[in-house]
């Protein structure tokens, strides 16, 4: 009778992360021909070729692809049975495996998490910034415990659950528009605009927004990260469109400001999510009724 070792899917699961033998063995502490054994007693197990070699790379065959499905999933209820099965000792123990968007991960996560850190100091939490298709495809192969996106996505085997809503703001720099708080779109399209990347939660946000009210706005600059935006309308370059979260701190110290537009009132929902039929550990029941709990007992923001 064959055991599997779940070691070798964890040396699996790090050499498709990293496309490389010697990489792997350095992040996992084990030699290059350790790492090599692994794999091919796994490919002798599963009696296909799991990688192939292309460009000195090491690429998933499609064998190796469903594998990699399988081992997540493995990990995670591993994972999952250490902190539900474990002594009854006060101690929650265990991994939390988080992906997030990058406007929660960076300007709501960190200050919303904080008190569960310190409340649980033997559960590990590990956090991924993603773009929200990637996220939703993590949650739904299992690769992840929760996933927090700011989109609706058509997807039968991920479940959503609304998580709080932000307004979108209109926002220039220091030195632009000083004497209006409130302008007309035609003041606004004579400034260069700076837009986020195709893809963005936040830019498919506004997008709808604007082509309801049939407005076009030209972008001077396209980026995919909003403290570079950011940095740019505090030159003077320009503006953008950009949930209140993540310029609050901006707005404190006068490095940004809001301009108004009759009738501009965009919404950005965001959510958290997981598998459709997953059975919550322990772990995973107290972070989602604590993430709740914070939401309803003070806004994160």
């Amino acid at each position: 009778m064959y055991i599997m070792d779940i070691n070798l899917l964890k040396t699996f699961i790090t050499v498709t992360k990293l496309k490389n033998i010697s990489k792997a063995g350095e992040e996992i502490f084990l030699t290059q021909p350790a790492v090599s054994k692994q794999i091919k007693s796994l490919e002798q197990r599963y009696g296909v070729k799991l990688f192939e070699r292309i460009n000195k790379k090491l690429l998933l065959t499609e064998e190796g692809s469903h594998l990699l499905d399988y081992a997540y999933r493995i990990i995670n209820l591993y994972d999952e049975s250490l902190g539900a099965v474990s002594k009854e000792d006060g101690h929650v123990r265990g991994t939390l495996k988080i992906v997030s968007n990058s406007t929660l991960g960076v300007y709501v996560l960190p200050k919303l998490i904080k008190p569960f850190y310190h409340l649980y100091p033997d559960l590990k939490i590990e956090m991924f910034l993603d773009n929200s298709e990637n996220i939703v495809n993590a949650v739904k192969h299992v690769k992840v415990n929760f996933g927090f996106i700011g989109k609706y996505p058509k997807e039968s085997f991920v479940v959503l659950h609304p998580l709080f809503q932000d307004k979108m703001k209109i926002v220039v720099g220091p030195g632009i528009l000083t004497n209006k708080k409130v302008v007309s779109w035609k003041e606004l399209e004579s400034l260069p605009f700076l837009q986020r990347e195709r893809g963005s939660d936040i830019r498919t946000t506004y997008e709808q927004f604007l082509e309801k009210k049939n407005i076009k706005l030209i972008p001077k600059m396209e980026l995919n990260n909003t403290e570079a935006i950011k940095a740019f309308l505090q030159s003077d370059m320009g503006f953008t469109i950009l949930p209140l979260c993540t310029i609050e701190h901006e707005l404190r110290q006068g490095l940004l400001r809001v301009v108004t537009i009759p009738h501009f009132d965009i919404i950005q929902e965001y959510y958290i999510c997981h598998y459709k039929d997953k059975m919550f550990s322990k772990p995973e029941k107290l972070f989602f009724e604590y993430i709740f709990n914070a939401i309803e007992s003070k806004n994160p923001l």
